[in-house]
């Protein structure tokens, strides 16, 4: 059987298997935590340009933008943006130290655009005004503490590209890229499925159609209603067969009479 008819006649076990995996994979995106987001985006400038090589400062600030990145996610920084003069819920993060740094690596992506000294920076909370508050936070602590990690002084400076922009709707868990994540698997499982195991007695037809319902209460009825014709037919040759029979013993019950009469007559 080619492909094309094997999809056509097991297109209810495809769909059955579809069903299934949505299902289950609803379950699980709606016991994750939904999360509003925030986009901002900062540059690095290191300055000195008529006084340094312009392609070493090109690439000393995709370095600086590189390091930046990378120093967002450290147990210093999120120190930092805690206690800052932001109005940021500390309790959120937990009071384990661990539990804290595995929280934050959760709420914060930082990515450096290549060749550019551009960082986009993306928050992720529960609350949306808090996701507001962290990325202004985490902007500020780049523009006024930078020095901290690096070791050029004042001559590199940030400067925020775009504000954060907090997101009307939760982004997280993304639900178009689960559904088509689910729909994907679900359909090469289901190919998988029906290439194992194509005998009919392995289909799976959750939703059958009413009218294949009511074609299989018809050959039901049919069914019983020619078992209930073939079983009538059957006692009426059982009737027939004891009325031969009963004629039959009559007859002969009435020969040896006759043979009788003949002895007796002889006698």
């Amino acid at each position: 059987m080619d492909l094309s008819s094997l999809l056509k006649q097991k297109r209810q076990t495809l769909l059955s298997i579809f069903l299934i995996f949505l299902v289950i994979g609803s379950a699980f995106v709606l016991l994750q935590e939904f999360k509003f987001g925030t986009k901002s985006k900062i540059l690095v400038i290191q300055e000195g340009y008529g006084r340094v090589d312009p392609y070493a400062v090109s690439r000393s600030v995709e370095y600086l933008s590189d390091l930046f990145s990378r120093v967002i996610y450290s147990n210093s920084f999120f120190s930092l943006v805690v206690s800052s003069d932001f109005d940021i819920e500390e309790g959120y993060f937990g009071e384990d130290a661990t539990k804290q740094m595995k929280k934050w690596k959760k709420t914060i992506s930082a990515k450096a655009v290549e060749n550019s000294g551009i960082i986009n920076i993306n928050i992720y909370h529960p609350d949306a005004s808090q996701a507001k508050q962290i990325a202004l936070a985490v902007n500020h602590i780049l523009i006024t503490q930078n020095q901290n990690y690096q070791g050029l002084g004042d001559s590199v400076k940030i400067s925020v590209l775009d504000q954060p922009v907090v997101s009307k709707y939760p982004v997280k868990p993304g639900l178009f890229f689960n559904l088509l994540f689910i729909f994907g698997l679900s359909l090469l499982f289901g190919l998988i499925y029906i290439y194992v195991f194509p005998e009919e007695r392995y289909d799976l037809n959750f939703f059958v159609s009413k009218n294949k319902n009511r074609r299989n209460l018809e050959n039901r009825n049919n069914s019983k209603r020619e078992n209930v014709s073939a079983l009538s037919k059957q006692n009426i040759a059982i009737d027939e067969n004891r009325d031969k029979m009963e004629k039959n013993m009559e007859i002969d019950e009435g020969e040896d009479d006759d043979d009788s009469g003949s002895i007796d007559n002889v006698f």
